[in-house]
């Protein structure tokens, strides 16, 4: 199987995987990489620590904040070499 595959049909019959690039992302395993580049930056665009801080979000939020982006970043890797991209 191809790793979307594995992924679709191992998702069809166990919960989701929590350490799935697909699912931190939330896009689908079939998107686009058009798709998938879009969701990255505005999910970058919402969690990122600077842009939170500039809207007086609380200390404790920036550093759950530090750790989404760094989760989103792991993802968007993940995807880009699984997918041969650069």
């Amino acid at each position: 199987f191809a790793p979307n595959e594995f992924r679709r049909i191992r998702a069809s019959h166990f919960a989701p995987d929590l350490t799935d690039p697909y699912v931190i992302l939330g896009v689908g395993y079939t998107a686009d990489d058009e798709e998938i580049r879009q969701t990255y930056r505005r999910l970058m665009r919402e969690n990122h620590p600077d842009s939170l801080m500039a809207r007086g979000v609380p200390e404790e939020f920036l550093k759950l904040a530090t750790d989404k982006v760094a989760a989103i970043n792991t993802a968007y890797e993940k995807i880009r070499l699984e997918r041969g991209l650069t």
